[in-house]
């Protein structure tokens, strides 16, 4: 006897995408879009543990170790105050406690601001992100686009490289991305964040430089919803809104469910690219 559910768990190859397939309620607009902006309001934890938080507890606020909340703003744990769970770099698990869950001196007035980030550090992310991109196989070029075009990510064959042979593309070049060199830096990276979300959530396939696997039959408004979300939360944790989400800001108001999507590539493809904002590699940091 098969229930009904069963054909959506099945297509779940994670932990991630089983629960998410298994509690439809996340099939909600309205409930994914709190989840995307739960994750977003962390972003000195990985969306991962942002995912853990939320399942624990969506009305957090600010969360902490009872150490910090005791040596940084001279708090401690209610009595009945419920510890939060998350994994830990170095060791299985973290517990933090939620701002509403403690006690103590009054907190700073800007805790709860939003993260801000200024035009140096932007500049610093987006060329690092440049340079790493092509450690991937991924040419990344600032264009004027005409009047109708939109930036764009390519999956290289013969006649695209003939197309554009004045870029002289390396042999190892397997995705090209053209950005509009007219926008500001934040549109810029907001639209380097969604084409490499297309690329690194599998809609352009895979090649010998990927680290993602190979995904089938997905579905066209999942491929944008995914890939706006990974540049809605790559923004908006690293302090600007551009114009990243539209899509999917737009996709939610006008459909009370989103199609089943993969949570999973979606914060898998977020994270890394948040990472290849920080420094410039030398080689790849995840491989197959």
């Amino acid at each position: 006897l098969q229930y009904e559910g069963t054909a959506d768990l099945d297509t779940a190859s994670n932990p991630v995408d089983e629960v998410f397939a298994a509690v439809t309620r996340f099939r909600s607009s309205r409930d994914f879009m709190a989840l995307m902006r739960y994750i977003a309001r962390f972003p000195n934890y990985s969306a991962f543990n942002g995912l853990l938080l939320y399942l624990q507890n969506p009305s957090a606020t600010y969360v902490a170790t009872a150490r910090t909340w005791a040596q940084k703003f001279r708090r401690k744990p209610r009595r009945d105050a419920k510890p939060l769970v998350i994994l830990a770099p170095m060791a299985p698990i973290l517990f933090l406690f939620d701002m509403q869950d403690t006690e103590g001196a009054p907190v700073p007035t800007n805790l709860l601001r939003p993260r801000e980030v200024d035009g140096q550090l932007l500049g610093k992310i987006y060329t690092n992100t440049v340079h790493n991109a092509a450690l991937h196989g991924i040419a990344v070029y600032e264009t004027t686009l005409a009047n109708g075009e939109t930036d764009t990510a390519s999956r290289i064959t013969p006649a695209l490289r003939k197309k554009f042979e004045d870029l002289n593309l390396k042999k190892d070049t397997s995705y090209l991305i053209l950005t509009d060199k007219t926008q500001n830096l934040e549109d810029r990276y907001a639209s380097l964040s969604y084409e490499l979300g297309h690329i690194f959530c599998s809609h352009l396939g895979i090649d010998r430089h990927a680290w993602w696997p190979e995904r089938r039959d997905l579905d066209i408004s999942g491929e944008e919803i995914e890939a706006d979300a990974v540049a809605y939360l790559v923004c908006s944790r690293s302090g600007f809104r551009a114009g990243s989400g539209n899509y999917l800001i737009n996709y939610s108001e006008a459909h009370p469910e989103i199609p089943l999507i993969s949570i999973n590539a979606v914060i898998q493809a977020m994270g890394y690219i948040e990472d290849m904002g920080k420094h410039r590699w030398k080689s790849p940091k995840k491989h197959r």
